[in-house]
């Protein structure tokens, strides 16, 4: 069959069209297969990004409570040594003006001497009593004439201005009895401060309270 040049170039035309539209089908299907994939990496990687952020906030957030535990138990162990601070100030203060007090430290004497005062003067023992030299100086006129008598003579009684600090010591057939000021704050602190600590311990919370330093 004989084309004509019209025919001809229609042809052409047609073929082309063809084509050009596959060609362009092809790179819109290849387009759309890059985006697809690269939006899947995408959110692969956005999802590996959010695990990781989770992950790393999971591990803040463990740091973060294991500092504030032992923030609270360093502070819990500071407010208990500033309170024994405290109540051994008070109790110093306390302790030191009743012992500095000649009568009641001539009461206090007498009640704890007379305990010992006739098993000592029996077995011919003196009885040496320790106190600061104002306080004997005080105490010669009265509680320790009054002890004189009790101990069935006067020469039993040794009562020495040795003490360096406000109380007594008084050296018995068994060992020394010492009531001063740090040996009352001692044994009153140890009552004192069990019951802080366990006010402390109950006030923080259970398994809050803290364990003495190494």
């Amino acid at each position: 069959m004989v084309q004509t040049i019209e025919e001809f170039v229609n042809r052409l035309q047609k073929d082309g069209v063809e084509a050009g539209r596959e060609d362009g089908d092809k790179i819109r299907a290849e387009a759309q297969a890059q985006a697809q994939q690269r939006l899947a990496e995408a959110e692969k990687q956005a999802q590996q990004i959010i695990a990781q952020a989770q992950n790393e906030s999971k591990m803040i957030l463990a740091r973060t409570d294991s500092e504030l535990r032992l923030a609270a138990r360093d502070t819990v162990l500071r407010l208990q040594e500033a309170l024994s601070r405290g109540i051994q100030s008070v109790l110093s203060q306390a302790v030191q003006e009743k012992l500095d007090d000649g009568d009641f430290l001539g009461g206090l004497i007498s009640d704890v001497v007379r305990q010992y005062a006739t098993a000592d003067a029996s077995g011919g023992r003196a009885i040496v009593i320790n106190v600061s030299e104002a306080a004997r100086r005080r105490l010669l006129n009265g509680t320790i004439a009054a002890l004189r008598e009790d101990a069935a003579g006067s020469e039993r009684i040794d009562l020495r201005g040795t003490l360096a600090e406000a109380g007594f010591t008084y050296q018995t057939a068994d060992g020394t009895v010492e009531v001063t000021v740090d040996a009352v704050v001692d044994a009153l602190s140890g009552i004192v401060g069990a019951e802080l600590r366990e006010r402390i311990a109950a006030a923080v919370g259970p398994g809050s309270e803290p364990q003495p330093k190494s």
